[in-house]
């Protein structure tokens, strides 16, 4: 599946996390339940994210919504990932300026701009969906940690494979639902 991404994520995450994002695409296409790929890029007070989950982490199926529930289920799961801060300092400071949410179907609650992609789930049946977000988060130069309540909104995801960089460096963690919270290393 091919999205496309806005240039400033796609010009930090390349050079920043090449090395890191083509694992993290290696990983996601072995597309395991319970896991999913967070990739982060920090600048002054701006946070630039993108989530790769297999959609039954977030929906708990894998197929377009056939149900008055699946569609239920869809909306709000969207809702949640628009409108909610993907990663957060520890007093929620964080608020999402944009917030694009993609999914490997073609359905009516996903974003996608009529770019014309081929959104069909692949042959095997499986399906992803992509989060990206710009968040504003005032005296992020003073936070050495960041969280996600991913876990606490959607218990498909088990595990997290996070991955940063800002202009201290680099580095990466394993997050589960007990361990939510990732330093920055400043």
């Amino acid at each position: 599946m091919k999205f496309q991404y806005p240039i400033t994520l796609i010009s930090i995450l390349t050079l920043g996390l090449y090395s890191v994002s083509t694992v993290a695409q290696q990983n996601l296409q072995a597309h395991q339940h319970g896991m999913a790929e967070l990739q982060v890029a920090i600048s002054g007070e701006q946070i630039d994210v993108l989530l790769l989950s297999p959609a039954y982490n977030l929906v708990g199926y894998e197929h377009p919504p056939r149900s008055a529930e699946q569609h239920q289920t869809l909306e709000s799961a969207v809702a949640w990932l628009k409108h909610t801060a993907l990663v957060d300092t520890p007093h929620q400071q964080c608020t999402p300026e944009q917030s694009h949410v993609l999914t490997s179907w073609n359905d009516q609650h996903a974003d996608h701009h009529g770019h014309g992609h081929d959104h069909d789930h692949d042959s095997s049946g499986h399906s992803d969906i992509e989060i990206i977000q710009r968040l504003h988060c005032p005296g992020l130069s003073d936070i050495n940690e960041l969280q996600t309540e991913l876990f606490d909104r959607f218990p498909g995801v088990e595990k997290l494979k996070a991955q940063w960089v800002s202009p201290q460096g680099q580095n990466g963690a394993r997050l589960s639902p007990g361990k939510h919270r990732f330093q920055l290393g400043r």
